[in-house]
């Protein structure tokens, strides 16, 4: 389960314009969670960590 930090972290990283395996290996994840995180919230050029991290939490019930 991904953090509110691991979410601004991948939210930095995608600003910053690094690669998806970049940010996992940031992370210590699999590139595929980072992948499925990122197109699940809004993909590279929308993906915010605080509204991601909202729909998390309301899937988790």
């Amino acid at each position: 389960m991904l953090t509110l930090t691991d979410r601004e972290k991948i939210s930095r990283g995608l600003a910053a314009g690094w690669r998806l395996c970049d940010i996992a290996e940031v992370l210590g994840r699999d590139r595929s969670v980072i992948s499925r995180e990122v197109a699940r919230h809004g993909g590279r050029e929308d993906y915010r960590a605080g509204p991601a991290e909202e729909a998390a939490r309301a899937a988790r019930g």
